[in-house]
């Protein structure tokens, strides 16, 4: 549920007409499947999380409508609603959803590169004008046939995901076994590459970075081949990694204002759209006002607001709000890793995820992080690690 209405192509393509039906598939599980209790503390939250949202409402004249904090505060109650029927089983379940997709977007990645069965997907029914919606995958993307973007509406959206599973498997606790974690792993790695996304490959680095110094799952020799593996791919690969990595970020930081709409340089012309209108309106415009000054500073008309879902988060919301929000991803990362390295790195990749993607947020996948505090207790860090911790502790005292 959480990934269906957090961003597949379908459900973009919907506008959020889906997420009644998403709330009452998941209020009658909650209902059938739990012993219907409500954290208190989580109330408390959402009172306050809704309240704000309703003054902004008031305060932007309806730029903020009404309609859009209904659905916002549906999209976070229904997180916490599947949550809460999930239970302990969250991790592992999310994994295995994420790792089952991404083997269904490797072989739909072939099909494409090499164009197999072309006449059977010819007759799959089409997604908008931008593919044909196979089993759990967008065939023929019309923007990129060549980047694996499963069933999201593009690469750069379903990179979170992969990175997130990845880092679930290597922090949270769970239950799989070491063969399975590795080649959990592999497949989330080779779904990651094909879809040569700039920020996938920025923040599958952090993770790399962080599984060499924190993770126990592996030993000194074997994270040294992990080390060679990835140079050897990295060199193997030198050219696509380079026009990915290198090329796009120096467009993202050096704009050329007659690539005005290219990926890399319209991020960069988003940003500082935003930075224009939040500098003129602290306290937000609303969605509607938000759109029209975008449009006016922007100055491209197909354009309805930003790239940026950080910026664009305190253009529409306003800055007091919008660090609110953002605050309490870093609390309820915090609180879940039970670890100030573990969530500084998982914050800044989450928030690395947002500069790139602003749709999501106000995603119900995204929802979710600040919801789990309110569900898990104690913090789900692996049982190894946390031995770990506790004897490093007793040496240092």
């Amino acid at each position: 549920m959480l990934l269906f209405v957090s961003g597949a192509h379908r459900y973009n393509l919907a506008q959020d007409t889906f997420i009644v039906l998403a709330f009452v598939v998941a209020l009658s599980a909650w209902y059938l499947l739990t012993d219907r209790k409500i954290s208190g503390q989580y109330l408390l939250y959402l009172t306050v999380f809704v309240g704000l949202l309703f003054l902004l409402s008031i305060y932007t004249g309806g730029s903020l409508s009404l309609q859009s904090l209904i659905k916002t505060t549906m999209k976070f109650v229904l997180a916490y609603l599947i949550l809460r029927t999930v239970g302990d089983r969250f991790v592992e379940t999310y994994v295995n959803v994420i790792v089952f997709l991404a083997a269904v977007s490797i072989v739909g990645y072939l099909t494409d590169i090499y164009h197999l069965f072309d006449s059977i997907i010819s007759k799959l029914p089409p997604v908008g004008r931008y593919g044909y919606e196979g089993f759990l995958y967008i065939f023929r993307h019309a923007h990129h046939p060549e980047r694996n973007n499963s069933i999201f509406f593009e690469p750069g959206a379903y990179q979170g995901f992969l990175n997130s599973a990845i880092f679930l498997v290597l922090f949270a606790k769970n239950e799989f076994p070491r063969s399975r974690i590795w080649l959990y792993i592999s497949i989330l790695a080779v779904a990651l590459a094909t879809a040569s996304s700039t920020t996938g490959f920025i923040i599958f680095t952090l993770i790399f970075f962080l599984f060499l110094f924190k993770s126990d799952l592996a030993t000194r020799s074997q994270k040294t081949v992990a080390v060679g593996t990835i140079a050897a791919v990295i060199m193997v690969f030198a050219t696509q990694f380079h026009d990915t990595l290198v090329v796009k970020l120096d467009d993202y930081l050096n704009p050329d204002p007659m690539r005005k709409g290219y990926s890399a340089e319209n991020r960069s012309f988003d940003l500082k759209t935003d930075v224009a209108i939040i500098k003129k309106h602290v306290f937000g415009l609303g969605y509607d006002e938000y759109k029209k000054e975008f449009s006016r500073i922007n100055r491209v008309s197909i354009k309805e607001g930003s790239s940026n879902g950080v910026t664009s988060m305190l253009a529409n919301y306003g800055v007091p709000y919008g660090l609110f929000i953002l605050g309490s991803y870093f609390w309820a990362l915090r609180k879940l890793t039970g670890d100030l390295i573990l969530a500084g790195a998982a914050y800044t990749m989450f928030i690395m995820f947002l500069w790139g993607e602003s749709f999501y947020q106000i995603a119900p996948v995204c929802f979710a992080i600040i919801a789990a505090p309110f569900v898990y207790s104690p913090p789900p860090v692996s049982e190894e690690r946390r031995q770990t911790i506790q004897e490093q502790q007793g040496r240092t005292v």
